[in-house]
């Protein structure tokens, strides 16, 4: 059981009750959206946290993910587990792998940026995995971020996401200067977290689909009905 004190969870219990910060996460990709989903999330006091990704740290990476100039060179999930550590004083389960095969229980987030390991993960994870409860996936460009939280047992929802997968050669390919910014990725990070939240309480309905232009200050949810 977490303990609750009064200099960590006491002015969130009312929103996130403490019962539910045991729920199994598993991340797969620790950049831009991954890390500062992980983060969000152990804030919230979240301790069963997996994070999967093969890739380093480098300083190009720095402007839009939750990585220190010290990092540089480092694997990125364990440089993550020791940022976390450090605000959230929570220790993730560090995976440093490339994900090809598995399935998870509880809630499963995309944080990656290859419509193959994308398209993997959901095929790994719809109609065979009864213990995963929802899929989140995450997608941003450098003002523009869209959040998927689907029912990989649903066949409404399996019909719906199939429809946004596409190959990695059909993808926009955006200009090096112009992939990714630092408050798109928070913002994201935390909005994924918020979905989290609402399907675990239940005190409103989840954003099922959520279109986010940040440049031009439009979003456009469709919450799942219950």
């Amino acid at each position: 059981m977490i303990e609750l004190t009064n200099v960590t969870l006491t002015r969130q219990a009312d929103a996130l009750p403490i019962e539910l910060l045991g729920e199994n996460i598993t991340i797969v990709g620790a950049g831009a959206v991954g890390s500062f989903v992980t983060l969000a999330l152990t804030k919230m006091g979240f301790q069963n946290v997996t994070v999967y990704d093969f890739d380093k740290v480098d300083t190009e990476n720095l402007n839009a993910q939750c990585y220190r100039w010290s990092d540089v060179g480092r694997p990125k999930v364990d440089a993550l587990k020791d940022v976390i550590k450090q605000f959230a004083n929570v220790d993730i389960n560090a995976k440093n792998q490339k994900y090809e095969h598995g399935t998870f229980p509880g809630i499963v987030i995309s944080a990656v940026d290859s419509m193959a390991v994308r398209k993997l993960l959901w095929e790994n994870h719809k109609e065979c995995s009864p213990h995963t409860k929802i899929f989140i996936d995450g997608r941003m460009a450098i003002e523009f971020a869209m959040c998927y939280a689907m029912n990989p047992m649903s066949e409404k929802d399996i019909a719906s996401y199939e429809k946004t997968l596409y190959s990695d050669d059909d993808a926009v390919q955006e200009r090096c200067t112009n992939k990714a910014i630092s408050f798109t990725s928070m913002l994201l990070g935390g909005f994924i977290a918020k979905v989290v939240k609402d399907f675990l309480t239940k005190t409103v309905p989840y954003s099922r689909v959520t279109q986010w232009s940040i440049k031009d200050n439009k979003q456009e949810c469709y919450p799942v009905k219950q």
